[in-house]
């Protein structure tokens, strides 16, 4: 009972904890790799903790029958049972909770269907073309991912600066951001509304995914196409974020350009 009570207070405290630690400061902005690396230790720590508190549990009820005291033998029973429902509700609330995210995705593919006027087969994607003056570029995690992209996007940006854009969506995708995000958004909704971690972890991840995209596009498709395409998206839609995130990357030194599956699947 006390080796349960403790492994699961470690899961409790770390993943309450490590909201609070994770997104104090702003050193992630340089390091967004570092920093959802981390975040994803702390969640998987967590969780083993929290695994290994019901199966101690699990273990400890089996075992109850050995137990002369009765009283003792019967908390041992109730904890395992007990553990087992909480895991059961666990694994309906993710569910219940990850499917709005997943519906989102998809309410994207259908909403952009009736005006897409070209599909390209590209291996690693379909790239979607559809009728928009808005400059947009979305990419759609699934088993067959896509990247939907508006002709205003096209006729706002140059070549380039198109197939930089492309490679910072094609990121998202290779890195399966799109569970990053599911897991913040369960995460959040796991923690008491009162504790503000939860929802500014779920904030930093947003963040730390799109910056972590630019830093790859930057390698593979030029750090100046991709900071010259977010400016020119942030004037046209008086986003300041896009204009800040093009800033950050002109405060860095890149390496050439690296011509290989990135830029094959990012050209524009």
């Amino acid at each position: 009972m006390v080796l349960t009570l403790t492994f699961l207070g470690a899961a409790g405290a770390i993943l309450v904890l490590s909201p609070l630690v994770l997104t104090a400061g702003r050193w992630q902005v340089r390091h967004p790799r570092t920093a959802l690396t981390l975040w994803f230790g702390a969640c998987l720590t967590g969780t083993g903790f929290a695994a290994a508190s019901v199966i101690v549990a699990l273990t400890s009820s089996v075992t109850a029958r050995d137990v002369s005291n009765s009283a003792e033998s019967f908390a041992l029973t109730a904890a395992g049972w007990g553990s087992l429902g909480v895991v059961g509700a666990l694994i309906a609330f993710v569910s219940a909770s990850a499917e709005p995210l997943t519906r989102s995705w998809r309410d994207s593919v259908e909403r952009f269907a009736p005006v897409a006027i070209a599909r390209e087969e590209r291996g690693a994607y379909t790239l979607v073309w559809f009728r928009s003056d808005e400059p947009i570029a979305y990419a759609v995690p699934s088993r067959s991912p896509e990247i939907l992209v508006s002709t205003g996007l096209r006729e706002l940006l140059s070549p380039p600066q198109l197939a930089a854009v492309l490679a910072h969506e094609h990121a998202h995708l290779r890195q399966r951001h799109g569970w990053a995000v599911r897991i913040a958004e369960i995460n959040a909704l796991c923690l008491p509304r009162s504790l503000r971690a939860g929802r500014a972890l779920k904030r930093a991840t947003l963040l730390l995914i799109e910056l972590i995209a630019d830093d790859t596009a930057a390698k593979h498709a030029g750090a100046v196409h991709l900071a010259n395409a977010l400016a020119t998206m942030g004037r046209t839609t008086a986003d300041p974020g896009l204009e800040l995130r093009a800033d950050r990357l002109t405060l860095r030194k890149w390496p050439s350009t690296r011509h290989h599956r990135y830029a094959a699947a990012a050209r524009a």
